[in-house]
């Protein structure tokens, strides 16, 4: 089993570490330690360092603020760690490319913490796309407005932004964009991407909202999927209008379902069987490069 190391404990490091600790009393993973040089109340991590000088692990998860991802995860497979970094991985496709290159030089297993990938909701939507009961995809909305302030130096479409740039990539089969428009700032954007064929998928996020949103809309040609990102266990699919409760294969939270899959990466890497990360490479670095096309196409950048 692997020891495992989360490199930050802030809001979401934390619930990183809570699953973590799940994951070892299931006896998925042996140790789970976490760096971080502010002094926290740490519960449930078998060791806690404020730095990685001299910490012995298989696995190292970065989720640390954004502008450090792209230096830690080229230092740390340099050090010979395996690693899964929180979006984005870079704050460039420049950076991005550097820190998958490195990853390639030293032969280590690199994920990037696209979760939503891993929505119980989102495997059902591949399905029903796969099998025509969607019909031809139309197109797609996806809301994401969360009522918390932006954090220091936050950009709502890098922290945000990139999961739906991303998912509506993915849904689509991993198709290129073709082109990509935005309005409003970095705390409320709107996102209109383009791909072949003339489907639009719309994204809509912002700290600081009256309201919590977080869902996903498909539309095909036979009908359309309301999934709310919150439940992990159905969606809604509506045909002639009537509404279909339709039920996922599992009900495991995406963050789980991803610190799973790069476990199991990272254990076939070490046995020498043949593994495969998701988002692979390509995807990891069209997410960065999109995500920041959206940010140049922005007409107003309003300070934090």
């Amino acid at each position: 089993m692997l020891d495992v190391v989360l490199l930050g404990c802030g809001r979401w490091g934390s619930n990183h570490l809570r699953t973590l600790c799940q994951l070892r009393d299931q006896e998925i993973i042996d140790t789970v330690t976490v760096v971080d040089p502010q002094p926290l109340t740490i519960t449930g991590a078998d060791k806690h360092f404020n730095s990685m000088d001299g910490v012995n692990a298989d696995l190292v998860i970065v989720a640390t603020p954004s502008h450090m991802h792209s230096h830690q995860a080229k230092e740390l497979l340099s050090a010979g760690y395996h690693v899964l970094v929180e979006k984005p991985l870079g704050c460039s496709e420049k950076e991005a490319a550097q820190v998958l290159a490195c990853a390639n030089e030293n032969g280590r297993v690199i994920g990037v913490g696209l979760l939503l990938r891993f929505h119980p909701a989102i495997s059902l939507a591949k399905q029903l796309i796969a099998n025509g009961t969607l019909g031809r995809l139309e197109s797609m909305r996806f809301a994401r407005r969360t009522t918390r302030p932006p954090p220091p130096e936050g950009n709502v479409v890098e922290s945000l932004g990139v999961h739906a740039i991303d998912l509506v990539c993915h849904l689509m089969g991993e198709v290129e964009p073709s082109a990509i428009h935005a309005e409003g700032d970095l705390i409320d954007s709107r996102i209109a991407i383009e791909f072949p064929h003339a489907i639009e998928a719309i994204i809509d996020v912002a700290w600081s909202a009256t309201i919590e949103r977080r869902n996903m809309i498909i539309n095909g040609s036979n009908g359309t999927l309301r999934i709310d990102l919150d439940i992990y266990d159905k969606a809604i699919f509506t045909q002639g209008g009537k509404e279909i409760e339709m039920q996922c294969k599992t009900a495991i939270s995406p963050l789980e379902s991803e610190l799973r899959h790069i476990i199991s990466a990272v254990e076939a890497q070490i046995d020498g069987r043949g593994w495969q990360t998701t988002p692979d490479h390509g995807a990891a670095l069209r997410g960065v490069r999109w995500t920041e096309k959206a940010v140049l196409a922005m007409p107003i950048v309003r300070p934090n």
